[in-house]
């Protein structure tokens, strides 16, 4: 008798010390279609979700909040990503601007290049581990399609980049190609160095398995991924493909007033 409550008492302490220890990874942009996924992901692999989204009324009707936490933040306002990451481990990041707002408030310019300096910036306050990035295939190449209608975003998408590969802030840039909506884990995914992929096509549940498993991965940090689909190999092939990208050139600091004349 006292053996049996011996065990199950310590059985339960177990399982509470576990719960207890699980890392806070923070999704912004849950709502979005990369992001759900992302947050999906992150609740199976045993972490302890918070996902951001603007509206939290909303996001609870469409999605609910069962095993995590909504927390509101707009990531152009410092102090709603200082509530939002209080606390956190890792940060995965799925915004994207729109190319519907020219020069607006939801545009790339402040979304995909000021919103991750705003969260760069408080993650590396706050202590976070590592911070993932989801950027764009194109991000960087000036006469790439999209930046004619969508306000420059792959431009503003390698700046946002570009800040993160610039600091000291541990970090993962993973640049997936065109989206699909179908079941992930159907096949392998490519995994490759940055301008080593020139197209590609991956399911956004896919993308969320890379995301997730940067964050566990030693040989993810301060790099820029290339992903896509490659129904040329099994589904769990690629995890080991992250140390074969080669890790981020140190980079020198912008040159002050009167340096380089």
């Amino acid at each position: 008798m006292f053996k049996s409550i011996s065990i199950s008492v310590l059985t339960a302490a177990v399982i509470s010390t576990s719960a207890l220890a699980a890392d806070l990874v923070v999704v912004v942009g849950g709502t979005g279609g990369t992001g759900w996924e992302t947050v999906k992901e992150a609740m199976a692999q045993g972490y302890d979700v918070r996902a951001t989204t603007t509206n939290v009324k909303r996001a609870q009707e469409s999605k609910g909040e069962d095993g995590f936490t909504w927390v509101k933040m707009d990531a152009r306002i410092p102090d709603d990503i200082r509530k939002a990451f209080a606390g956190a481990d890792y940060v995965i990041s799925t915004l994207g601007g729109s190319c519907f707002d020219t020069g607006g408030p939801r545009s790339p310019r402040h979304v995909d290049f000021q919103g991750v300096v705003n969260m760069a910036g408080i993650s590396k306050d706050y202590g976070v581990k590592l911070f993932v990035l989801t950027s764009a295939l194109g991000a960087g190449i000036p006469d790439q399609p999209l930046n004619q209608f969508c306000d420059n975003v792959q431009m503003w998408k390698w700046l946002g980049e570009d800040y993160l590969r610039d600091g000291d802030l541990p970090y993962s840039i993973i640049r997936p190609g065109g989206l699909g909506t179908d079941e992930g884990g159907k096949q392998g995914i490519t995994l490759v160095g940055a301008g080593e992929l020139e197209t590609s096509f991956i399911q956004r549940a896919d993308v969320a398995k890379v995301l997730v498993e940067a964050l566990s991965n030693k040989d993810a940090v301060n790099k820029t991924i290339a992903i896509g689909g490659d129904a040329n190999s099994k589904p769990d092939e690629w995890r080991d493909d992250f140390a074969a990208v080669a890790a981020d050139a140190a980079q020198a600091p912008p040159l002050r007033p009167g340096q380089g004349e």
